[in-house]
């Protein structure tokens, strides 16, 4: 390819001798592992890191080694690297050229390449830059493993059309020896996420404490109506010195945000300028959705228009711009359509009809027009963690990196659950097209922070974790 070995370094590449090395006890095995995945099914990953350097050195190296050992198909060898920020520099104007030999390189191996790039956000610096790159990752024998920072990944997400083409990984800091010494207040922990965010926090950190309203008193939180500026007063006057709030209440059901507008402002958009007047020295938390894009358009990064077509997704943009308001760090995070399961007391969601559905001696009918990108609660709530353990404030993005319809997941739900039980569903799922009182989005594709477990896995998940809970009940556990 290249002259000689210098010529190599001079252009920021090097190889990194891979697989040969004995597995050793992982220092970022969550993360290994799910790069490992989404490489096998995108063809790509990119890590986050806090910086590069050291930490960066572990994880490529560690990844790298896994890939060649474990990946079927896959010989020992050399994994190229390549440093963007040296690489762009040295290249000058011959850059295309430089790539097209690389890449021509790479591609005539028999095996697929793993080529590792460090300093990724260098390609997001202009448009050609970002086309050039763009190039790269749709070549299906090159594998990407890309690295960068916070800062980087917000240079990248400028440029949607290739963030969105990228799965990545916020990279975890290193395991905390002890829990976190913070006080955590959770509103809302008696909804889907709430709760599924207070259990998990409850895990990493000293003090945890839920609010909830109809459903407070039987799962042992605080009873606290959000809509009440006396209740919220009172509670804060209680309990006034809490380090971070997460505000997961509100309406969540787009149908009937549009027929109760003025209770579902009060909720998504009110209660938190009510809440800012009694509590401000805390890390503030919003959680928000995908429906604040107009779903027309998409990948969507964080930068993008955001331009709601029913009044759910309006009330949760003017929930978002209240938070960034009202608490000079606040932290929002957009999910995609959640699911999983916490017990028998969740609120029914997609998923779980489904579930129930493939139990019932008739055709399952799901809607085939609507695309949604689902994450699996726990997923987002260790996205949310990190996000927290990275100091982040602003506007952040966590979906499913897969686009699907309600159709295509029941679909999935079926075939995961013929897997695990030997049980097929012997009816038909049937597509159709669904209505409701507001407008839906078409395709809210977001640019992820933290690229969540594949729709299969997670459904895996959810299906055991169901079924030990149903095992623990019936012996009396």
């Amino acid at each position: 390819m290249f002259n000689s070995e210098n010529q190599y370094l001079k252009l920021g590449i090097s190889c990194l001798e891979a697989g040969n090395s004995q597995p050793a006890t992982s220092v970022f095995g969550a993360d290994v592992g799910r790069a490992i995945s989404l490489l096998s099914e995108f063809n790509n990953a990119v890590f986050i890191v806090e910086s590069q350097g050291q930490e960066e050195d572990k994880i490529v190296v560690e990844t790298a080694n896994k890939f060649c050992r474990d990946t079927p198909g896959q010989i020992p060898g050399e994994v190229f690297r390549l440093d963007a920020k040296q690489f762009i520099k040295s290249c000058g104007g011959q850059i295309e050229a430089r790539l097209e030999e690389i890449l021509g390189v790479l591609e005539g191996k028999r095996e697929k390449t793993l080529l590792v790039i460090t300093s990724l956000e260098e390609f997001a610096k202009d448009e050609r830059l970002a086309k050039l790159f763009q190039n790269i990752i749709k070549k299906p024998s090159v594998l990407i493993l890309g690295m960068t920072t916070i800062s980087g990944f917000r240079q990248l997400e400028k440029r949607s059309d290739l963030a969105g083409s990228l799965q990545f990984i916020l990279s975890e800091k290193l395991p905390q020896v002890n829990k976190r010494d913070k006080s955590v207040l959770v509103i809302g922990a008696t909804s889907l996420f709430g709760n599924a965010v207070y259990h998990f926090f409850s895990q990493e950190y000293l003090n945890v404490r839920g609010t909830g309203f109809s459903k407070a008193s039987s799962l042992g939180f605080d009873k606290l109506d959000v809509t009440s500026e006396d209740e919220i007063k009172n509670f804060f006057s209680k309990y006034p010195n809490f380090d971070v709030v997460v505000y997961i209440a509100g309406e969540p059901d787009a149908d009937v945000a549009e027929k109760e507008r003025d209770r579902a402002q009060l909720l998504n958009t009110g209660a938190v300028s009510v809440i800012a007047r009694y509590t401000k020295n805390c890390k503030f938390v919003y959680i928000s959705s995908e429906y604040v894009f107009d779903g027309s358009s998409g990948p969507y990064g964080s930068y993008s228009e955001a331009r709601p077509v029913n009044y759910y997704g309006r009330t949760k943009l003017e929930g978002e711009k209240a938070s960034l308001k009202n608490f000079s760090n606040a932290l929002v995070v957009r999910l995609g359509a959640l699911y999983g399961y916490n017990g028998p007391s969740d609120k029914e969601t997609t998923v779980s009809k489904f579930i129930a559905g493939l139990d019932m001696p008739e055709p399952l009918k799901a809607d085939n027009v609507q695309i949604k990108h689902p994450i699996l609660l726990e997923d987002a709530a260790r996205t949310l963690l990190k996000l927290l353990d990275y100091g982040a404030t602003g506007v952040y993005q966590a979906n499913g990196p897969e686009g699907l319809n309600k159709q295509e997941m029941a679909e999935r739900i079926a075939a995961v659950r013929s897997e695990l039980t030997g049980r097929a569903f012997s009816y038909p799922i049937v597509g159709i097209k669904q209505t409701g009182t507001a407008a839906k989005p078409f395709n809210t594709h977001m640019v992820n922070v933290d690229t969540p477990r594949l729709f299969n896995e997670g459904i895996r998940f959810v299906l055991l974790k169901q079924k030990m809970s149903k095992d623990k009940n019936s012996h009396g556990y």
